[in-house]
């Protein structure tokens, strides 16, 4: 008996409201992976699951005491399967064509379907699934089947569509109540369940567990038939979930995606992909041999873009949770670092999350600012002042390491200055004074009385330490001086002092202390072999786990003299091959901004073809033949600011009171003949980006204000509101800064 959520249109008329997806937005095979972890990670920042994974998460909700905290695993109740059934059976593999069972990742329009067609009943049937852009509460599963031929007895008999969840194991995150079963036909009466959070995080800052309420279209409690008959051409089903903390948003979410027409509900979704793509953010590579590489960058974006907020939604966003390394639709197992943010957000990811648009940047930091009690919290509890972000943070903003490794917690202080560093950034691509007075300066404040309180001081010798610490190579722990941590403590401090006089703070004391320590932190270099030891004590040839001191180069931008590419002449040969994949897009990142830019090729390519799976492009943590996250956001990040701002020969800064745009040499990866990016942001304005072996244009429009300004050796030359700068290789770097 066919339920109230049936539609029968036109699957043609459907399609033509479908752009056609080029081959760089298409992600398309007849197997999937032989490991269903790298199945696509699709998500809206509100909501996020893997393809026929068992697992639905949403954005901020934990469950588990401190470091057991996790994301709570809402069961997929999106995981559907559609067969297709008669009076005799339902069809089997046999009825199949050879390769009669696509794959398909549409990264343009943002959806999964799997497309099957059965020879010998002349029938095909398509199944796609999405968490809705617009419509963020919704996720979205839809079924349309299309009769081919009417030569088969077969064919012409009854039939019907047999639809089945797969929901995993029951969740022992929540503890879910039947407020409704949905029994009655009557409008607006929905399946609904009340979930609550079972354990808190931390009590002093988690008084009651999390409630979310669930509603489905329709129960599929047991499996669904939708009688289709003989006459009918076409058949199409969708189901409907909606999740939201109260259930009013998730009833009027619901009501409003049943008001609409299969094809204008589908239309949003695509729309709001095709907007992103169009007039947000995106890359195109250009050569004849660069479509695998194109895919790769576009799916990469696609994976990054999936786990942020949806910027234009039908009802208004709640606050936003960070980005952890695997993503919003991983988050329950320890591979997946269980939801948690880490330094991986402000580093790795924020660079590129920057470029898709600054409300975006802005949503990721805005989790910080709001956990700041929480990191207050965590100074004082490890008997130190100021801020300190927790190494791993969840729900609270407090540490929710896992308790695994304790040592980490207490030892991997840079992340508070890493967050510094970030907002650091933002500032110098954004010129956001406002955002830096009311969110960037209170942050920079705390971190830097942090880092005098953590710091261990030489009055004799005029030298202040930081003993007892882990760098990012957490293959050594407890060293002392790791020189990354120093000297992004020493951009850190600065920062704060800067921000704080601008923002009107005139308390010279206080940056005094600062500059103070700034100044007599101590920056490890071995002289006599022009290199900085990784650490007190650092021998030559000894292992390390991934990039480390070389970042000292790109993104700090700390040292870039000739000790810097020994730097990566010493670490390149002793970094273990089990790495995490940003590593060697630093590599490729740092070589390309030296003479020997020719080395980064190689390493560029190391830097994704081992780490990505090829069906859907989906990113490992750790190469080929080593056990890793999937969804490896991270890997992602480091690969994207290696394609922008190595190859590109881009970057961005603060000189004194001015942001500057800084513009060097561009180059090309392996078998591309030229980048186009579309759109840099700096200021107010909007950039066209195109760049070669040969030159790079950049082309730039303001909104308001006086205009830009150029120094090109040591020349000056005013720009207006708007330029159209070309750098050819050879020429001296151009720096770009916007007239105060």
């Amino acid at each position: 008996m066919l339920k109230r959520i049936l539609f029968v249109v036109s699957f043609v008329l459907l399609k033509g409201c479908l752009a056609e997806t080029t081959d760089a937005y298409l992600l398309k095979t007849f197997s999937l992976p032989s490991d269903l972890n790298f199945m696509p990670t699709l998500g809206n920042g509100h909501l996020g699951y893997t393809i026929y994974g068992d697992a639905i998460f949403m954005n901020g909700v934990y469950n588990g005491p401190g470091g057991n905290s996790k994301r709570a695993r809402i069961p997929n109740w999106l995981n559907i399967s559609t067969e297709l059934c008669d009076r005799f059976g339902c069809a089997s593999a046999e009825d199949v064509e050879v390769n009669g069972t696509s794959y398909e990742m549409d990264l343009r329009n943002g959806y999964f379907r799997s497309l099957t067609a059965y020879k010998s009943l002349g029938i095909t049937v398509e199944q796609r699934t999405y968490p809705h852009k617009y419509y963020n509460r919704a996720l979205v599963y839809e079924v349309v089947a299309s009769r081919r031929t009417s030569s088969s007895s077969r064919v012409n008999s009854p039939q019907f569509l047999k639809l089945t969840q797969h929901p995993g194991t029951s969740s022992n995150a929540f503890e879910f109540v039947v407020l409704n079963n949905g029994s009655s036909t009557s409008s607006g009466d929905f399946r609904t369940l009340r979930g609550r959070t079972e354990v808190l995080e931390f009590e002093k800052f988690q008084p009651d567990p999390q409630e979310i309420f669930i509603l489905f279209s329709e129960s599929l409690e047991q499996p669904l038939q939708l009688e289709w008959p003989a006459w009918q051409s076409e058949l199409r089903h969708r189901i409907i979930i909606t999740i939201d903390r109260q259930e009013s948003v998730a009833r009027k979410e619901l009501e409003d995606v049943l008001q609409l027409d299969p094809k204008s509900f589908l239309q949003k979704h695509t729309d709001s992909w095709n907007s992103f793509w169009d007039r947000e953010f995106s890359i195109e590579l250009r050569g004849d041999d660069a479509l695998e590489l194109s895919q790769i960058v576009n799916a990469g974006i696609f994976y990054l873009v999936s786990s942020l907020p949806s910027l234009n939604t039908n009802q208004q966003n709640e606050p936003f949770y960070g980005l952890s390394p695997t993503g919003l639709g991983r988050g329950n197992l320890e591979a997946d670092y269980q939801g948690h943010n880490f330094w991986d957000t402000e580093i790795w990811m924020l660079p590129i999350v920057t470029q898709f648009g600054f409300q975006y940047a802005k949503e990721v930091l805005d989790y910080r600012f709001r956990k700041l009690e929480g990191a207050r919290y965590n100074a004082n509890a490890t008997g130190f002042k100021g801020a300190r972000f927790p190494w791993e943070s969840a729900y609270t903003g407090t540490e929710v390491t896992n308790p695994c490794c304790p040592e980490v917690a207490q030892q991997e202080i840079h992340i508070s200055p890493d967050i510094s560093f970030a907002m650091q950034k933002f500032f110098a691509q954004s010129e956001d004074y406002v955002w830096t007075c009311e969110t960037a300066w209170p942050i920079a404040a705390e971190v830097a009385e942090f880092l005098v309180s953590r710091a261990t001081c030489e009055e004799k010798q005029n030298l202040c330490h930081f003993l007892n610490i882990m760098g990012p190579d957490e293959d050594h722990p407890d060293v002392n001086d790791n020189v990354y941590t120093n000297a992004v403590a020493k951009i850190a401090l600065e920062f704060a002092e800067w921000a704080g006089q601008m923002c009107g703070n005139t308390s010279t004391k206080l940056f005094e202390k600062w500059r103070q320590l700034s100044d007599r932190l101590v920056i490890l270099k071995d002289d006599e072999l022009n290199y900085h030891p990784q650490h007190l004590g650092y021998t030559l040839n000894t292992i390390v786990k991934q990039a480390d001191t070389i970042l000292l180069g790109f993104p700090l931008r700390f040292d870039t003299s000739s000790t810097h590419l020994n730097d990566l002449h010493i670490y390149a040969n002793v970094t273990r091959e089990s790495g995490p994949a940003m590593t060697w897009s630093m590599f490729a990142a740092n070589y390309l901004g030296t003479s020997e830019d020719w080395r980064a090729h190689d390493y560029f390519e190391r830097g994704y073809k081992s780490y990505v799976r090829p069906e859907f492009k989906v990113w490992s943590e750790t190469p080929l033949g080593y056990e890793g996250s999937a969804n490896f956001l991270t890997g992602i990040g480091g690969f994207l600011q290696a394609l922008i701002f190595g190859y590109g020969g881009l970057d961005f800064g603060r000189d004194g009171n001015k942001t500057v745009m800084f513009r060097s040499q561009a180059s090309m990866p392996p078998n591309v003949n030229e980048v186009h990016v579309n759109y840099i942001r700096y200021g107010d304005s909007k950039c066209r980006f195109i760049f070669s072996n040969l030159s790079s244009e950049m082309q730039c429009s303001m909104q308001s204000g006086p205009g830009f300004e150029m120094v090109q050796n040591q020349k000056r030359t005013m720009l207006g509101k708007s330029f159209n700068l070309t750098h050819v290789r050879g020429d001296s770097p151009q720096h770009i800064s916007i007239v105060r």
